[in-house]
């Protein structure tokens, strides 16, 4: 586009030549002045299709950004609201901390997973065997 942006904003005179001695109007149109029209036409055409795509695409990222938006502020809403219940449960476990001593926190946070993994692993084995004794 730039090309021939630049090939066409030269001095019309440079484009468009006085016609010869002695060279009729017809000969003048037919030679000179109307391959230039259509050069000119092709250039419009292109830049018209240009125009067009550019378009296209500004409709669509517009319909991207008019779907998209509302839906990331509404996670961005839930994830603000999680992480200040996370921040309060973060200051509740300090103040446990500091109460009970961090060992003994951290020896019955271990004990708690302990029990939760024994038990899991239970009701597997439990639904394994009950598949077992289905088949």
């Amino acid at each position: 586009m730039e090309k021939l942006a630049a090939e066409y904003s030269s001095d019309p005179e440079d484009l468009l030549p006085l016609p010869d001695r002695m060279e009729s109007a017809k000969s003048y149109r037919e030679k000179k002045s109307k391959p230039l029209l259509e050069k000119i036409v092709k250039v419009v055409r292109s830049v018209y299709r240009a125009y067009l795509d550019v378009c296209q695409k500004f409709e669509l990222l517009q319909r991207k950004y008019d779907t998209e938006v509302p839906y990331l502020k509404k996670q961005l809403a839930e994830v603000r609201d999680e992480n200040a219940e996370l921040q309060e449960t973060a200051r509740d476990y300090d103040r446990l901390c500091r109460a009970y001593g961090p060992e003994r926190v951290a020896e019955t946070v271990a004990a708690v997973k302990r029990q939760e993994q024994a038990e899991k692993e239970q009701k597997r084995s439990q639904t394994r065997r009950y598949n077992r004794d289905e088949r």
